[in-house]
């Protein structure tokens, strides 16, 4: 059951999210189901005001993660708060596979790191990233570990021969 302060803050949000996205945009979340209160679907363009009124809303960035579906990408943005009551966003995009998002490391500089690693492991370029290289895999890596398209390469056959 949620709480009053909780009821206050969603309705807040809604109002706060409403002007930089339809209404329909906005879906109110079973906590018990989905692990979040609020689900928003956006397109790029809504994501850095998004990431603004969260961020007037003393929300953190809790993490981004991508889904590689077989015609585009799903970004996914986690919100939180325990400033009034705990309270949990997320923020959903889907992208073409050659687009490039924008960064949102402006607002939440955290979004350095989690966005390097979403480059890693999917290779979604972001605009206006400050320092966007690979973070865990090789530099000289020719592949994007978490792509439902990956496979062998010559750098991984590589590895294989020396660990095997």
């Amino acid at each position: 059951m949620p709480t009053e302060e909780r009821k206050k803050l969603l309705g807040e949000l809604k109002n706060s999210l409403s002007g930089a996205l339809p209404e329909e945009r906005i879906i109110s979340g079973d906590y018990a189901k989905t692990g979040c209160h609020l689900e928003v679907r956006l397109s790029d363009a809504g994501m850095l005001r998004v990431a603004s009124v969260m961020k007037e809303k003393r929300f953190y960035l809790e993490t981004i993660t991508a889904v590689d579906f077989p015609d585009s990408f799903e970004l996914v943005y986690f919100y939180s708060t325990w400033h009034q009551d705990f309270c949990r966003l997320v923020a959903r995009i889907r992208i073409s596979k050659e687009a490039s998002p924008r960064s949102v490391s402006s607002v939440y500089p955290e979004a350095i790191w989690l966005e390097r690693e979403i480059y890693d492991f999917f290779g979604i370029r972001f605009l206006d990233h400050p320092d966007l290289r690979r973070i865990l895999n090789p530099d000289n890596a020719d592949y994007f570990p978490l792509l439902k398209s990956f496979g062998k390469t010559k750098l991984t056959e590589e590895i294989d021969d020396i660990l095997c």
